[in-house]
């Protein structure tokens, strides 16, 4: 099911416009308007408007419960539900009855340098290398990387203008190897030597297809699934693992917490702090001996 079709529902356009002035993210609104569109589609033929918490609890207890969904899939699922009563009914549930679930505070994954090198190396896809490096080399999020504009790749400063979460913009660094492959890729794709193939009028580094004007995010994830299972990486492993990686390696590195907390976009260093557990260098304590 398209979401262009899905939007023909006034009240699912309610919702989508609502989010839309609250400058929520592309992946917010697409997540919520599936989430709504799986809950009208269980419930069709009775009245949506005269449902109770009663209701709901069998819905989410049949289709998330039972099926030992994340804690992150329930509460967005919750989320979705009650936002769309609050807009078209201003309607509130108890949230004694549904409440939100507790998220577990994960240390996050990462991956190792040696098999990040293998499966760059093994990679032919030049496209899909630029990815890889933007996450790891960079700390992008999936839906980051898919929404670099070509304008905003400053090579000379090593810097990169990156439009994350909230539509808040940063800069991130850029490394030599990075730059390397981007300008590869560019140039495989939009001509050499001011000889043009094509023009790109979006302004997107990656460009989707069917018109859409930049690659989805959904396929950057994808793609990594695909790698995960070649190399028979850990289930805990994911594409945002490498943005793990990123700031991990910053830090044992020597790097600064306050720069790190500029570059990957945190509201809060108490959200950036979660990155001294996993990037302290344990053989390099002061006062201890290792023999």
């Amino acid at each position: 099911m398209k979401i262009r079709r899905i939007k023909k529902d006034k009240r699912i356009q309610r919702v989508i416009e609502t989010l839309q002035m609250g400058a929520r993210s592309e992946k917010t609104i697409e997540n919520y308007v599936y989430a709504i569109y799986r809950f009208l589609t269980y419930f069709e033929g009775k009245d949506i408007s005269k449902l109770k918490e009663k209701d709901i609890i069998e819905y989410i207890q049949t289709t998330y419960l039972k099926r030992n969904c994340s804690v992150h899939t329930y509460n967005m699922n919750i989320s979705a539900i009650k936002y769309f009563y609050a807009i078209n009914w201003n309607k509130e549930f108890n949230p004694k009855l549904l409440p939100h679930a507790k998220l577990i505070k994960r240390l996050p994954t990462t991956i190792e340098k040696e098999m990040f090198l293998k499966i760059l190396n093994e990679e032919d896809n030049l496209r899909h290398k630029c990815w890889l490096l933007l996450a790891y080399c960079s700390g992008l999020r999936a839906n980051e990387v898919a929404t670099i504009k070509i304008k905003n790749i400053d090579a000379k400063e090593h810097k990169l203008k990156v439009l994350g979460k909230g539509k808040k913009e940063r800069y991130t660094y850029l490394p030599d190897i990075t730059i390397k492959y981007l300008r590869l890729y560019y140039k495989s794709e939009y001509g050499d030597k001011g000889y043009w193939t094509k023009i790109n009028k979006s302004g997107y580094l990656f460009e989707g297809c069917q018109n859409s004007e930049h690659t989805n995010s959904g396929t950057i994830v994808n793609y990594f699934t695909l790698i995960k299972k070649k190399y028979n990486l850990d289930e805990n492993i994911t594409f945002h693992s490498l943005r793990h990686s990123f700031a991990t390696n910053y830090l044992k590195a020597g790097g600064d917490t306050f720069a790190l907390k500029s570059m990957l976009g945190h509201s809060s260093l108490n959200t950036t702090s979660i990155y001294v557990h996993t990037g302290r260098d344990f053989n390099n304590l002061k006062g201890v001996k290792y023999e």
